[in-house]
């Protein structure tokens, strides 16, 4: 016993020592030689949580809840969420500018806040409405619109019931209308009030409140594909009556030569007056760069006004580049923030990867009660009750009797039938024979076999067009891309709708493309 009464510990030996030592040091070693490609540490830390038990893991470190079957290779197991803005772009000189309203600015915001602008140390919030969300103040855009225009266009109502407004702003303009309308008025006051507040910077991001905005792809092509000394105005552009312009929710790109031309056109006020006569703000805004010298060029698909369930995947949505996604909401917002953290692919984004880690773990033959958004080809029956009933939009997408094959003819009579409209694309399907089966699962063998044939084409896979389809009271639409969609529910049975995939195709297709490098589009 020692004098303090406590028993000595016996060390181990010099050869135990030596045997930790050489064991600790593989344990290191064998991470580090397999990443010795990866310098940064978060790589390196990542490994550590992948592979060592839960003991050595630190605070911050969950169970990453996109991980499931089907994600086993697009994300990692467990991730620490502790450092979320480990590996983001710089972002000096880049400007973001957010546009929300009053009415939304609380439901959206905290989201994106909590997301990826927290990783932003600059940026501006506009509004109808000069407001604060925790240390982040929202600028009111139409403090300056001239009392006269606001006297003149009713949309200006719900601004004045917003500053008059003594509780929260869903107590007091809930059950009005007007914030879309009123919307139009600010995109022209926030270059103003943009360039006062932060001028010469080199590029200005315009999104709105549900733009979710992919920073390290967005950034890349900032810094690399186009130059800001020239006058630049890029997104994804859209047509009213004729006339170009970026559209708002999808985001666009301002050079910051091209906004100080804007913030000085000496008459810009006067777009306010224009604006009760639109009807968008992003038109205007479209008019304003072109007075300054400047059309919209086009970049889409990499600026993008779809989401993860509702982008087209397929032939112009698979290998570009990803930059943006408009109508997101929170859980969406927060669900492709998660994805862009604890993704195990370190490339810049590519739009494919949004069908691996949120459509294709999902991927079923059919839904039910489902629309998946089939509308490029329709296929109704030719008599004449048949077409009063369908809708109009399927009637004008109808493909012609006399131009439709065997199966397409039948295609309006169940969802089973609907689906083999795709299944049979491309294939040689005797009519004679196909008529004189009984039941739909001898038709649904016959087009197989068909399939079978065709598996070493090459060519027969990857020029398919058709990819799904949907079926409601009689009418059958079909694809060229693929969708996840969302849930469509009637009451009466007769008005529900089927929705379905035609899976081995889509996977045949996707066999094709390969690990493709980004197709970055030149915008034109």
């Amino acid at each position: 016993m020692g004098a303090d009464g406590m028993g000595l510990i016996k060390l181990p030996s010099r050869h135990w020592r030596a045997a930790v030592i050489v064991g600790c040091t593989l344990l290191l070693a064998l991470p580090l030689y397999q990443l010795r490609d990866h310098q940064a540490a978060g790589y390196y830390k990542q490994y550590i949580y992948d592979h060592l038990p839960t003991y050595l893991q630190g605070p911050g470190v969950y169970n990453n809840t996109l991980y499931h079957e089907g994600t086993e290779a697009a994300v990692h197991s467990q991730w620490n969420f502790s450092s979320p803005c480990h590996g983001f772009p710089n972002m000096d000189s880049i400007m973001l500018v957010m546009k929300t309203g009053a009415t939304e600015a609380y439901d959206k915001l905290p989201t994106q806040l909590l997301t990826g602008l927290q990783c932003i140390d600059d940026f501006l919030i506009f509004s109808d409405l000069e407001q604060q969300v925790g240390k982040y103040h929202i600028y009111d855009a139409l403090d300056r619109v001239d009392p006269k225009i606001r006297e003149k266009y009713e949309e200006f109502k719900l601004y004045e019931a917003q500053k008059e407004c003594p509780v929260s702003q869903k107590d007091c303009t809930a059950d009005m209308e007007g914030g879309w309308a009123l919307d139009k008025f600010k995109f022209l006051n926030m270059v103003v009030r943009t360039w006062e507040l932060r001028p010469d910077r080199d590029w200005y991001v315009f999104a709105e409140a549900d733009t979710y905005v992919v920073w390290p792809t967005l950034v890349h092509w900032l810094r690399n594909k186009v130059n800001p000394r020239d006058n630049v105005y890029i997104g994804s552009v859209a047509m009213m009556a004729g006339f170009p312009f970026a559209h708002g929710g999808s985001g666009y790109i301002v050079s910051g030569a091209l906004m100080r031309k804007m913030a000085s056109i000496p008459d810009i006020a006067k777009f306010d007056d224009m604006a009760g006569d639109e009807c968008c703000g992003d038109v205007l805004f479209s008019k304003a760069a072109k007075e300054a010298g400047t059309k919209v060029l086009n970049a889409h698909p990499m600026f993008n006004g779809e989401k993860p369930n509702t982008l087209p995947y397929g032939p112009g949505h698979w290998c570009e580049p990803l930059f943006t996604m408009h109508h997101m909401n929170s859980e969406e917002i927060s669900g492709v923030w998660q994805y862009e953290q604890t993704r195990t692919n370190k490339d810049l984004m590519q739009i494919r990867e949004m069908y691996y880690a949120f459509f294709a773990p999902k991927m079923v033959q059919h839904r039910k009660d489902w629309d998946n958004l089939s509308d490029d080809t329709c296929y109704i029956a030719p008599d004449e009750e048949s077409q009063k009933k369908a809708p109009n939009a399927a009637k004008d997408r109808q493909k012609k009797e006399e131009d439709k094959n065997i199966v397409q003819k039948n295609a309006h009579n169940s969802p089973a039938a609907c689906a083999k409209v795709c299944e049979s694309e491309g294939l040689d399907i005797p009519a004679d024979k196909y008529e004189k089966l009984d039941t739909e699962t001898d038709r649904s063998q016959l087009i197989r076999s068909k399939y079978d044939e065709k598996t070493g084409d090459k060519g027969f896979k990857k020029d398919r067009k058709c990819f799904q389809w949907r079926f409601q009271k009689g009418v059958c639409c079909t694809s060229k891309s693929f969708k996840l969609g969302k849930p469509k529910r009637e009451k009466e049975d007769k008005d529900k709708m089927t929705s379905g995939w035609f899976v081995r195709g889509i996977n045949d297709w996707i066999e094709t493309q390969g690990e493709c490098p980004l197709d970055w589009r030149n915008p034109h």
